[in-house]
C-alpha cells in the first residue's frame, strides 16, 4: 500500500510529538514493504527515514498529487484545505484516517481557563474548528484512530446520532508507541544531567524527572506542595524540570517550602533527539494531570518514552495508564493525599524501583512502533467508504454547520462579555 502521513510539522534532527510518531511509523511501514510519504512544513533529507519521500504542505500541486497517488491518507489535524483534499481523495476511493491523539479541542478548552481574556477568543475559534473536524471525520472519513478507551467512547458518542452503532467499527484504538531499548546508560545519564545542572545534581540524589511541559491543566501547584513535604523528609530527593520560563519558575516555587526550593532543578530544554540520553539518569518519572476532563481523555505520551528506558512512573489515576501500572507493577498510582509518602518510600527503596524498572521493560514490546504499524494495517484493510455513504456524510455535515454556528456565536458573546 501507498501511505501519506500528514502533519504540519518540521522533520529535522529534533522530533517532537506527532513528527516523532510519524517518523517512527514511516520507518516501520517501509520495513514492512509499503511505500510511504511524509507531508509537513519542512524536512532535512538526512533526517528522513530511509526510502521515505517528503512532500511540503506549502507546495499545493505536490500535495494534491500525493493525495491522489496514495492508498491511505493519515491526517493529524489539518486545516480547511487539507480537509477539502481529503474529501476529494475519498471520492476517489482513498482510505482517509483521522489520527486523533488527543482530541485537541479538549486541551484547548482546558487551556482557556488559564489564558488571558482576549486570547480566549482565538482558543474558542480553534476549539470549535478542531471539534467540528472530529465530527466530520466521524461522518465522512473511513477511520478514526484513538489512543485509549475514553477517546474511543468519545468518538462513538459523536457518531451515534448519525449512524447509531453501525459506524463504531470505523473507530479504532491504537495506543501510542515506543522505541525499542537502546544503549542508554543510567550512569552516563546522571553525568549528563549533572553537567547540565552545573553540579547541582550528585550521585547520591534520588532523581525525579518531570518530562513534559508545565501547562496549567497539570495541577503542578498542588503536586509541588506534596513534593515539598517529601523533600523536607528526605533531602537527597531532587525534582528536575526542563525548559521552564523564568516567570513560570517563580510561580511554581511559590508552592515549595523555602528551605528546599534549591532541590527543584530547572534545566534548559534538550533536543528530543537526545532526550533518552538524559532521561536515562532518572530514578522515576512523575506524571500528573489535573482533576478535569482533559485528564480523562488524555493519553500520557511521555509515559511511552518511559517504556523505552524502563523508567518507573508515579502518576495520578487515569483509565489508561493507571490500570496498566497497577496490573503490571511498573509504577505507582497515587493521589494528592499520599503522593509525598509514595515518593519518600521509593526514594529509600532502591529494590522496589529496580523491580518497577524491570516491569516497565517487560511490557514495552507490546507497544513497539512495529505493533502500531501492524494495527494500522489491520484498520485500513477494510474496504473504503462507498461514494454514496461518503456523500451522505459530507451532506449531513454541512446541514449541521448552521446549528454549530449558533452555539459558537453564543460562546463568543460570553467570552467577549468576560473580557
Amino acid at each position: 500500500m501507498k501511505f501519506l502521513l500528514l502533519y504540519k510539522g518540521d522533520y529535522a534532527s529534533t522530533l517532537r510529538g506527532p513528527e516523532m510518531r510519524y517518523f517512527s511509523l514511516a520507518k516501520e511501514l517501509v520495513l514492512m514493504g509499503h511505500e510511504v510519504s511524509l507531508c509537513g512544513r519542512t524536512a532535512l533529507p538526512k533526517c528522513l527515514p530511509k526510502n521515505v519521500s517528503f512532500v511540503s504542505v506549502n507546495r499545493l500541486k505536490e500535495v494534491v498529487k500525493a493525495f491522489l497517488y496514495s492508498d491511505v491518507i493519515l491526517l493529524h489535524g489539518g486545516g480547511p484545505l487539507v480537509i477539502f483534499l481529503a474529501i476529494v481523495a475519498g471520492f476517489f476511493q482513498k482510505r482517509i484516517v483521522l489520527d486523533s491523539y488527543v482530541p485537541h479541542w479538549i486541551e484547548l478548552d482546558e487551556l482557556s481557563k488559564t489564558s488571558a481574556p482576549l486570547q480566549n477568543i482565538k482558543i474558542l475559534v480553534k476549539s470549535y474548528f478542531n471539534a467540528l473536524r472530529g465530527l466530520f471525520a466521524g461522518v465522512a472519513f473511513d477511520c478514526i484512530i484513538a489512543a485509549n478507551r475514553r477517546q474511543e467512547d468519545l468518538y462513538r458518542g459523536i457518531v451515534a446520532p448519525f449512524s447509531l452503532t453501525k459506524d463504531f467499527f470505523r473507530i479504532s484504538l491504537i495506543p501510542f508507541g515506543c522505541s525499542e531499548p537502546g544503549e542508554y546508560s543510567r550512569e552516563r545519564g546522571r553525568r549528563l544531567l549533572s553537567e547540565l545542572a552545573d553540579g547541582e545534581i550528585s550521585n547520591n540524589n534520588f532523581l525525579i524527572g518531570w518530562l513534559g511541559g508545565t501547562y496549567g491543566w497539570f495541577d503542578l501547584e498542588g503536586v509541588l506542595q506534596e513534593v515539598s513535604k517529601a523533600l523536607t523528609i528526605n533531602e537527597s530527593i531532587r525534582v528536575v524540570f526542563f525548559g521552564v520560563s523564568q516567570e513560570r519558575k517563580m510561580q511554581l516555587l511559590e508552592h515549595v517550602a523555602p528551605d528546599v526550593r534549591s532541590h527543584i532543578i530547572f534545566l534548559p530544554w534538550i533536543d528530543f533527539s537526545k532526550r533518552f540520553e538524559y532521561w536515562s539518569g532518572f530514578d522515576i518519572s512523575l506524571v500528573w494531570g489535573g482533576e478535569g476532563y482533559e485528564n480523562d481523555y488524555a493519553s500520557r505520551t511521555r509515559n511511552f518514552d518511559c517504556l523505552t528506558l524502563g523508567l518507573p512512573i508515579v502518576q495520578n489515576w487515569d483509565d489508561e495508564w493507571g490500570a496498566r501500572l497497577e496490573s503490571t507493577g511498573a509504577g505507582r498510582v497515587a493521589d494528592r493525599s499520599n503522593l509525598s509518602d509514595v515518593l519518600y518510600e521509593l526514594s529509600i527503596s532502591p529494590e522496589k524501583v529496580s523491580e518497577m524498572r524491570k516491569s516497565m521493560l517487560d511490557i514495552a514490546p507490546s507497544f513497539y512502533w512495529v505493533r502500531f504499524a501492524e494495527k494500522l494495517i489491520d484498520v485500513v484493510s477494510i474496504p473504503p467508504m462507498s461514494f454514496v455513504r461518503r456523500f451522505c456524510g459530507v451532506l449531513a455535515f454541512f446541514f449541521i454547520l448552521p446549528a454549530s454556528l449558533v452555539f459558537f456565536i453564543y460562546n463568543l458573546l460570553l467570552t467577549l462579555k468576560k473580557s
